[in-house]
């Protein structure tokens, strides 16, 4: 696992298998704001992993919150920890102002709805970048 760079593309693993190949990394603010905003659908392999700036990474609540606003589509949400593991997943809808994590996050993890259910809390996930996947 490693921080791979703003808006380059990671292939996510959750155990032994791959969670989602075509994710994008976002460090920057102008990446994390625009997300997945202005979709129209996600694909099954597609996401997007939000690096928190450093005064908010290891914060919980607003800090590390969420909204939906304009969009067109639901997403699996998890919020991650330093290390990689999930501390708390939701299925996120269309239209909701807020959803945040009750725990500490470094990391929210915006996914295809059909993957909540492989991103349970205390789940361990980690990535690398697409052109350096050893698979």
């Amino acid at each position: 696992m490693n921080d791979s760079g703003d808006r380059k593309r990671i292939i996510v693993y959750a155990g032994d298998g791959v969670l989602a190949r075509d994710v994008i990394f976002c460090s920057s603010s102008d990446s994390r704001r625009d997300g997945l905003l202005g979709r129209k659908a996600l694909g099954p392999e597609e996401g997007v992993l939000l690096k928190m700036p450093a005064g908010r990474s290891g914060k919980a609540g607003f800090m590390t919150s969420i909204h939906m606003l304009g969009m067109r589509f639901p997403i699996a949400v998890a919020w991650l920890d330093e290390a990689g593991v999930v501390v708390h997943s939701v299925l996120a809808k269309p239209w909701r102002p807020y959803y945040a994590s009750p725990r500490r996050a470094g990391y929210v993890l915006e996914v295809h709805p059909d993957l909540l259910e492989r991103i349970p809390t205390g789940k361990e996930l980690r990535w690398e970048r697409s052109d350096q996947a050893q698979l």
